[in-house]
């Protein structure tokens, strides 16, 4: 058994994805694989990974059609020989010594979850994301997370490779985003999980212009409903009701915002979400609410942007 898995979904990311490898291949820990999984790139992505899995046989790739990063990070974790599991993403990178210090720590303190901190990269420059849990506990850490006290992410937290099948924690067809997040929402509802927290940032994530979340469309906004819909059929802990209505008003807000909704579902979710609209802070998110109850809907997406 090797120490860490890292699994890396790929598609069509032949300008970044030789940085991220050179950051892995860099790694002061020697004892990893790397589960390389194109996901039906029609780049040179699968040249490039067929070129390191032939030169360090560490790196191990796989080619499968197009269904998304969900099924890509799937077929990693359960391909996944290592003692520990981490994720990564193609357009980002990692400190040398990443591997190193969350292994160290993971088994200092017979951890199950190691949480680091991370860097942001961006145009504007690069920054460390605190990620301190408010307690150490599976059930806060995860609270944490949908208070947006912690990021949902997989890449910055290592995790016993075994808790996937134990606890029968997987990823879900067509759901892409937020994806992440349901894997712990499925791990963190067991309180016997035990949780270090690593206060140093190796991770760089790079805040690029690509991303789902800049190219809202209808098929993400329905995507979103589905992973509203799982997310209220898994989470069962005791304010679970607070926050599926949270996130669907945010889901509503997004779509909104991006202009996807039908004149139904905008008038739908005015009522529906009445009182989340009056308890707004914002003056300026609220006349624009207003205007869209009125039936001012273009004059309300210019009042309202990003």
């Amino acid at each position: 058994m090797v120490k860490v898995s890292i699994v890396l979904p790929v598609y069509n990311a032949s300008a970044t994805v030789k940085r991220m490898l050179e950051s892995i291949e860099a790694q002061t820990l020697y004892d990893f694989e790397v589960l390389m999984i194109d996901d039906g790139s029609t780049d040179e992505s699968g040249r490039i990974l067929d070129e390191y899995a032939a030169m360090d046989t560490r790196f191990k790739a796989f080619h499968k059609q197009n269904e998304g990063v969900a099924m890509a990070r799937q077929m990693g974790v359960d391909n996944a020989k290592g003692e520990y599991c981490i994720h990564a993403d193609a357009d980002d990178w990692m400190e040398p010594t990443m591997l190193d210090f969350l292994y160290a720590e993971a088994k200092a303190k017979d951890a199950d979850v190691v949480i680091a901190d991370y860097f942001v990269s961006s145009k504007q420059g690069e920054a460390v994301c605190k990620q301190q849990p408010s307690v150490l506990s599976p059930e806060h850490v995860l609270l944490d997370m949908f208070d947006n006290k912690l990021f949902g992410a997989l890449w910055h937290k290592l995790v016993r490779t075994e808790l996937y099948k134990k606890y029968d924690a997987k990823f879900f067809r067509g759901i892409n985003h937020c994806e992440d997040l349901l894997i712990w929402v499925q791990l963190l509802q067991h309180p016997e999980i035990k949780i270090a927290y690593l206060p140093k940032a190796f991770y760089h994530y790079v805040a690029n212009d690509t991303s789902i979340t800049r190219h809202f469309t209808r098929n993400t906004y329905e995507m979103r409903l589905r992973f509203r819909d799982k997310l209220q059929e898994l989470l069962h802990v005791a304010d679970a009701d607070n926050i599926i209505e949270k996130v669907s008003f945010g889901i509503f807000t997004e779509g909104f915002i991006y202009d996807v909704l039908t004149r139904e579902e905008a008038r739908e979710g005015l009522c529906m979400y009445k009182q989340q609209i009056s308890a707004l802070k914002s003056l300026k998110w609220k006349i624009g609410f207003f205007m869209l109850r009125m039936g001012m809907i273009k004059g309300a997406h210019r009042f309202i942007h990003y």
